[in-house]
């Protein structure tokens, strides 16, 4: 139990700590808003103790679309501590407490599922991303698993991003 009040206190200090960077960095569109957020997760995975092993080289080129299957809130922070990018997800996520606020810090496209009208706007949103350097995670199976299994990918947005 004191190992996890002395990880969340960590990490507390850390997001206070880099936040207003974070933040300055995004009102002036500087660079440093890609470099935050990968220095954060790499930390967080350190202080967890989340040893990361990495089979193969990551592509450098860009524009990059890494489409990723989704098992837990642990991907977040082990693909972001492996290279800066930014994520997408589903709209309700830019509401929840706490998550919602870090979400929006490490620059996440939301995407409202339920209005198909809007995919439109999400692809130029991830495409103009991509164009901007981004290297740009979509968990394409639109949820996280259990694990035990791939769920079929939504592939309306990897779709209309190729077109893009």
């Amino acid at each position: 139990m004191i190992r996890v009040v002395l990880i969340l206190a960590a990490f507390f200090t850390l997001t206070l700590l880099l936040a207003p960077f974070q933040m300055i960095a995004l009102a002036f569109d500087l660079r440093l808003q890609r470099s935050i957020p990968h220095l954060c997760h790499r930390v967080l995975c350190a202080l967890i103790g989340v040893r990361i092993r990495q089979v193969g080289r990551r592509s450098d080129a860009r524009p990059t679309l890494i489409l990723s299957n989704h098992v837990s809130w642990l991907d977040i922070c082990v693909i972001s501590a492996l290279s800066p990018v930014a994520f997408v997800a589903k709209s309700e996520v830019a509401g929840w407490p706490v998550f919602g606020w870090l979400a929006k810090l490490q620059r996440t496209i939301f995407i409202n599922r339920k209005a198909r009208h809007q995919t439109g706007a999400a692809t130029r949103e991830i495409a103009g991303r991509l164009l901007g350097g981004d290297a740009v995670v979509l968990f394409a199976e639109g949820t996280s698993s259990d694990s035990t299994r791939v769920l079929p990918f939504r592939s309306s947005l990897v779709g209309a991003v190729g077109r893009g």
